[in-house]
C-alpha cells in the first residue's frame, strides 16, 4: 500500500509511544531521526509498511529496547485468554462455525498499541460483543471455504499477540475441513507482532500443522529479503490468510494469490485501499 499523509502522524506517534514505554529521556532523538527517515523516503508510490520497517528499526536502536511491547504483548495474550469460553461460545452457538471463528479473529486485530483509540489491551475486553454483533461488513468467507478442503494447504501470516490467541479458534475451523495450515510468526520482535516464542506462550504451536519465522525484522513481510522457505509456502499456497493491516500494507501490490485479508479496518488510509470504511470488519478475498 502506498503511504499517505494521514500514515506520518500515525507512524510519528507510535515512535512516541515506544519511547516512552522503554527510554522517555530518549524521545527527542527518536522523533529526530524517525523525521528524517520519513524526510528521505516519503515520495510517491512508497510502501507504508516499508517505510515503518525503517523508523521502527532505527527507532529501536535508539531507545536501546529489543523488544519495547513485551509486557503488553503477555498482557494481550491474558486479556485474549479470559475472552476465549465466549469465544468459543459464540462460535458453538453459530450456524456458520468457520464464519463466526472468522469474525472472532477479526476482533482480536483491535489491539494494536501506539494509534490513535487504542491505548490498553482491556479495549478488547470492552468491545468485544460489539464487534462480534456487527458481523462481517465484507464477507468473503464463502470464497475462502471453496479454498479448503483434504489436500489443501493454507499459509497463515499471524500478526498481533492477544489476536493470536483467538486466531487459535479460526486455525482449528480451518483444520476441521481437512486442510493443512501452517503458520507464519514474525523473525524478530517488531510493534506487538507474534514472533515464534510468542506463539508458544499461546500455545500456537500446537494449534498448527507447523509454524514457520519471516525471518526479518519487518512490519508486515518484506517480500525482498524473505527466505527462500518462505517465498516457497507462499507460492505453494492453496490460499494465504493475512492478519491486520500491516500484512495488507506490505502485500497488496503484490502478486501473492489468492489471499484474504482479515482485519479491523483502524484507519481510514487502510480501509480506503481495501474498499472499506473505518471501524468495518473486513475478510476480502484477493485472487
Amino acid at each position: 500500500m502506498e503511504i499517505t499523509p494521514e500514515c506520518i502522524p500515525c507512524l510519528l506517534g507510535r515512535v512516541l509511544f515506544e519511547a516512552e514505554l522503554c527510554a522517555p529521556k530518549r524521545a527527542d532523538a527518536a522523533m529526530r531521526d524517525s523525521l528524517k527517515i520519513l524526510s528521505e523516503n516519503y515520495r510517491p508510490r512508497a510502501n507504508s509498511a516499508e517505510v515503518a520497517t525503517r523508523v521502527h528499526r532505527r527507532v529501536y536502536e535508539i531507545i536501546g529496547c529489543k523488544d519495547p511491547y513485551a509486557r503488553l504483548k503477555e498482557r494481550s495474550d491474558e486479556v485474549a485468554s479470559s475472552l476465549l469460553p465466549r469465544a468459543k461460545e459464540y462460535i458453538d452457538q453459530s450456524s456458520d462455525p468457520l464464519r463466526a471463528a472468522a469474525v472472532v479473529a477479526i476482533a482480536g486485530n483491535v489491539m494494536d498499541f501506539g494509534i490513535p483509540g487504542h491505548d490498553a489491551p482491556e479495549q478488547l475486553s470492552a468491545e468485544f460483543e460489539a464487534i462480534l454483533e456487527q458481523g462481517l461488513d465484507i464477507d468473503d468467507i464463502d470464497k475462502m471455504r471453496q479454498r479448503l478442503g483434504p489436500g489443501k494447504k493454507v499459509i497463515y501470516l499471524l500478526d498481533n499477540c492477544g489476536e493470536g490467541v483467538l486466531d487459535r479458534l479460526l486455525i482449528e475451523e480451518i483444520k476441521r475441513t481437512g486442510t493443512k495450515v501452517v503458520g507464519v510468526a514474525k523473525g524478530e520482535p517488531v510493534l506487538t507482532d507474534v514472533t515464534i516464542p510468542d506463539a508458544k506462550r499461546a500455545g500456537l504451536d500446537e494449534a498448527f500443522d507447523e509454524i514457520i519465522s519471516t525471518g526479518m525484522f519487518a512490519v508486515g513481510i518484506d517480500t525482498r529479503r524473505m527466505s527462500d522457505k518462505l517465498g516457497e509456502e507462499l507460492n505453494s499456497a492453496d490460499l494465504i490468510v493475512a492478519k491486520g493491516m500491516a500484512n495488507f500494507e506490505s502485500l497488496s501490490g503484490t502478486d501473492f494469490r489468492p489471499i484474504i485479508y482479515l482485519m479491523r479496518a483502524k484507519c481510514r488510509p487502510v480501509a480506503r485501499a481495501i474498499g472499506a470504511r473505518k471501524g468495518d470488519n473486513v475478510a476480502k478475498l484477493f485472487v
